[in-house]
């Protein structure tokens, strides 16, 4: 599986939502992708790995 490179604009839409919402449900993450033309999947794994990260710096 190739990894999804995701550009500056869409990183900095998700860091937005993730600002305000670190756990969006369903129908938050398929609005995202469908703004930002990536799958569903690819938003959750952002979110998974951005919590973690988020974790890791406390």
């Amino acid at each position: 599986r190739k990894r999804t490179h995701l550009n500056p604009t869409q990183v900095a839409t998700l860091q937005d939502s993730f600002s305000t919402n670190p756990l969006p449900d369903s129908s938050v993450r398929s609005r995202l992708a469908r703004e930002l033309a990536v799958t569903e999947r690819t938003i959750q794994i952002w979110f998974q790995n951005r919590r973690a990260k988020a974790r890791k710096v406390e």
